[in-house]
């Protein structure tokens, strides 16, 4: 992912985020999960409906977070081998796969792709796994709030619990129990808006 353009801010890089900018960058991580769940792992994600939807909310979000505290979509396309990786990757989520896999899955050797993956996308290929998994698991502690967050995290391949805290914690800013605890207080609401996922999916 490379770091949109389109709002400019001019920040000191040594700086200490603002807790608005901790709230606007937690905002944007939730955006962003719930339209690549949609359009990854929800039947109706192919659809070119529900994609201009997906457009129009990225960009009514987006004008409310700052460019330098969001992660766009690459807007430059990856090499045909990580190409195939990632869809190959993205239709087996729920499944246990390897980098051998993968890489056979991608036409090419597990070494050749692991340094084509750092190039583009400054990751290896079992860490995309791990990330891509990561934000399945957020989206759906998003909209679910009766499946018990362990059963979501083995769900999408974290068998640690342990683990799967800390790293969600590291990727988001907060644990997996006050993603849920934000789905609760909403619900509680009752005249709450519609959520995300039913705005994608109606």
């Amino acid at each position: 992912m490379r770091r949109g353009d389109s709002i400019t801010t001019v920040r000191d890089p040594e700086s200490r985020p603002t807790e608005a900018d901790v709230v606007l960058t937690q905002y944007w991580a939730h955006v962003t999960a719930h339209v690549r769940f949609i359009l990854d792992t929800h039947p109706v994600g192919s659809t070119d409906d529900v994609r201009r939807i997906a457009t129009r909310y990225l960009e009514s979000a987006a004008k409310v977070v700052p460019a330098g505290l969001r992660r766009e979509l690459d807007e430059h396309e990856p090499p045909r081998a990580v190409r195939r990786a990632v869809t190959f990757i993205q239709a087996n989520l729920l499944e246990h796969v390897t980098a051998v896999d993968i890489a056979a899955a991608a036409g090419s050797s597990p070494r050749a792709l692991q340094l084509a993956f750092r190039r583009a996308l400054d990751l290896t290929p079992m860490e995309y796994v791990r990330d891509a998994r990561l934000t399945a698991a957020h989206a759906e502690l998003l909209v679910d709030g009766r499946t018990s967050i362990g059963q979501i995290a083995l769900k999408w391949g974290f068998s640690n619990q342990g683990r799967f805290a800390a790293a969600y914690r590291e990727r988001y800013g907060e644990t997996p129990t006050q993603t849920r605890g934000r789905l609760e207080h909403t619900q509680d609401g009752g005249s709450e808006a519609t959520s995300d996922t039913e705005a994608l999916t109606a």
